[in-house]
């Protein structure tokens, strides 16, 4: 039986909207105007660091060294009261089971921690949470699911890796990971599908009660 992998962000949780909408204030605050719908399409799925790397680059402007540590702080209150799992995922991972799952996430371990405890979802993944802090390279780099495979005791290619970013397809399938691309919280759905088959997926889903009929194909 194959290993999943689950992206958090977009995929376990409905998160990217809050995320953005932190982000763009951040921005705001140091003199760059953005809206959430660019934010998203230019920065989904990349850590927030390579963000303000990219974003001090083409507007010659400074952000504070706390800078990270103030969006944590943001997002996790956010969270609190707005965070929601993604719809269908608690059944799909019950027909899935029973088995472990593995986290992969380019966000940082505490913030992914939080998610699964507010949405409800440790119970399917306990402590097996590899992030970008655990590694050499985030996201599209391979290196998250390499590890988090090792930590679960499997080789990549015996991995089936759901994702929702351009980023995190390819970095998953760099690993050698079996990659499921999931659309089903992107704003324009049929638009990411045939970016995410593109960048690796074998497949494209929009709702997580797909997952457990798709993960059972021979072809993956």
């Amino acid at each position: 039986m194959p290993h999943f992998i689950f992206d958090c962000d977009g995929v376990l949780v409905d998160s990217e909207p809050l995320s953005m909408r932190v982000d763009v204030q951040i921005l705001a605050e140091n003199g760059v105007t953005m809206s959430e719908a660019e934010a998203h399409r230019r920065f989904v799925g990349k850590t927030f660091a390579a963000m303000l790397d990219e974003i001090a680059t083409e507007f010659g402007v400074s952000f504070p060294a706390d800078a990270s540590d103030h969006k944590d702080l943001r997002l996790l209150n956010l969270y609190e009261t707005d965070l929601r799992a993604v719809d269908g995922v608690h059944a799909a991972l019950d027909a899935l089971g029973p088995q472990h799952f593995s986290v992969a996430s380019n966000s940082p371990y505490e913030r992914v921690e939080a998610a699964l405890r507010i949405a409800g979802l440790t119970r399917f993944f306990g402590n097996r949470i590899t992030t970008f802090e655990h590694v050499a390279r985030g996201k599209p780099e391979p290196d998250v699911f390499i590890e988090a495979a090792r930590r679960a005791g499997y080789q990549p290619q015996d991995c089936i890796v759901i994702e929702d970013s351009v980023t995190g397809v390819t970095a998953a399938h760099r690993a050698g990971c079996r990659v499921l691309g999931f659309t089903g919280t992107h704003p324009h759905p049929a638009e990411q599908a045939p970016k995410l088959l593109a960048a690796g997926a074998r497949r494209a889903f929009s709702h997580m009660r797909e997952l457990p009929e798709l993960a059972a194909e021979r072809m993956l």
